[in-house]
């Protein structure tokens, strides 16, 4: 695996446990009685494109790929909420900018 897929990978694993942390719909994965461990990686990968491609993301990004899978934004009051997805997305950012460049 060459230094450009390793990065893939661990910017689609930090995405996976910062949703699976986040946890907007209370499923638990990978905890006992809880969801699979990957539950959420299906959102994740297009959360980590943006990431991995244009080096950060924004609430209405996430929002956007949020409806296209739960056909709600992520940051509705009926779900996760503005101000706690605010604090999501900083991490997702954080995600990047802890992460060195293997170009």
């Amino acid at each position: 695996m060459n230094g450009r897929d390793r990065q893939w990978t661990s910017t689609v694993s930090g995405v996976v446990a910062l949703l699976n942390d986040a946890d907007p719909y209370g499923l638990e994965p990978g905890k006992p009685g809880g969801a699979p461990i990957d539950e959420y990686e299906l959102e994740a990968e297009p959360i980590a494109k943006h990431l991995f491609d244009g080096g950060s993301i924004t609430v209405e990004q996430v929002d956007a790929i949020w409806r296209h899978w739960f056909s709600e934004s992520l940051s509705g009051s009926g779900c996760y909420g503005r101000s706690a997805t605010e604090e999501f997305v900083a991490r997702l950012n954080e995600l990047v900018k802890s992460t060195p460049s293997q170009t």
